[in-house]
């Protein structure tokens, strides 16, 4: 699977989740401003099946569902705090499926949506 981080998550994740064994792909300027709706639907053109984010609010105002995208939703957006939840939003990725949400939180516990 492949997963595109958000405008919001910082870059130095996708090193960090590439030693993890997942491939992520860091937010391209070309696409800086897009609305939601946009980015899940030029997400979907692109083959790319999951997105990374830390827009909390994003679940409930797009229909990740229907968007065959996957959602996963980080706590916070510094990189101090994600870099200990590698581990956790590796295994988020790996294990997420089309239209699905799933939230990390501080203590490094994934819960689907």
């Amino acid at each position: 699977m492949t997963a595109q981080l958000d405008e919001s998550v910082p870059a130095r994740l996708a090193k960090t989740l590439a030693a993890s064994g997942c491939r992520v792909l860091r937010f391209p300027n070309a696409w800086k401003g897009l609305k939601n709706g946009a980015l899940l639907d030029l997400l979907k053109r692109q083959g790319i099946s999951c997105l990374i984010t830390c827009d909390k609010n994003m679940r409930y105002q797009q229909s990740i569902s229907a968007s065959g995208i996957a959602l996963i939703v980080l706590p916070r957006q510094r990189f101090a705090e994600l870099a200990p939840l590698a581990a956790s939003i590796g295994q988020a990725v790996l294990a997420a499926k089309s239209g699905q949400t799933i939230l990390v939180s501080l203590d490094g516990q994934n819960a689907s949506d």
